[in-house]
């Protein structure tokens, strides 16, 4: 993927995490509310709140989709079924959960370094899109708030980016899938399955990337690893 005088490519971004931090956020959040449940004198390992959080995460996953206000939803859900011995419990943690909530869902994504300029650089000579999951109604105010909104062609936020939803973008964008890179900091999400529908993909690691969408890169020569995101620059 050397930089060279090639014609314009369509460079698809993630947002979270490869724009700007996110999971940070709800890692934080966590730690609040796991103290909560502790503060509150229930007797239990920090690991197993993790679990039950974890898992009522995923439950909602289905049916809420991602997002902070799931989150919060899912924290809601897990400090009823922690605190269903001490019911006399509930009512203040819950009323720590809204407060939890309320900073997790107000919070602003401060943008990762040298995005703005990488991406007012490269917005010069390619076509730039968004696709990311998440809600909408999250997301696209992150965005605005962020500037950088005008420089990307198209905003995609699907449930989830399998190579189905890939191939849909394809499709509906009108994508040349050898002339499209997938960049992103989730191997799950934004890499493998980028590939796996016919795309390139740039790899950008982020140390807070969550856990469900770690996985091990598929061995193509379509990724590449890069180490920061000024790097885009050196190669389109």
């Amino acid at each position: 993927m050397a930089r060279s005088e090639a014609p314009p490519l369509t460079l698809v971004f993630d947002a979270d995490d490869t724009l700007w931090d996110s999971n940070i956020h709800f890692l934080e959040a966590f730690d609040q509310f796991a103290a909560a449940i502790t503060a509150a004198g229930i007797a239990i390992a920090v690991t197993e709140i993790k679990s039950v959080v974890h898992r009522t995460e995923l439950e909602l996953i289905g049916t809420l989709g991602y997002g902070r206000r799931p989150y919060v939803t899912a924290l809601a859900q897990a400090a009823r079924e922690l605190a269903s011995m001490e019911e006399a419990l509930l009512t203040p943690i819950l009323a720590e959960v809204d407060r939890i909530g309320t900073h997790l869902v107000e919070r602003t994504c401060e943008l990762l370094p040298d995005v703005e300029v990488t991406l007012r650089e490269l917005s010069t000579r390619h076509r730039l899109m968004l696709f990311t999951k998440g809600n909408r109604d999250e997301q696209l105010p992150k965005l605005e708030r962020s500037g950088l909104a005008p420089l990307f062609d198209r905003v995609e936020t699907p449930r989830e980016k399998d190579v189905h939803a890939y191939r849909r973008l394809v499709q509906a964008a009108e994508l040349a899938p050898a002339a499209t890179v997938m960049i992103g900091n989730s191997p799950r999400s934004d890499i493998n399955p980028a590939v796996r529908a016919g795309l390139r993909a740039v790899y950008i690691p982020h140390p807070h990337t969550w856990e469900l969408e770690h996985e091990e890169l598929d061995d193509d020569e379509r990724i590449i690893e890069l180490p920061a995101f000024r790097n885009l620059v050196e190669i389109f």
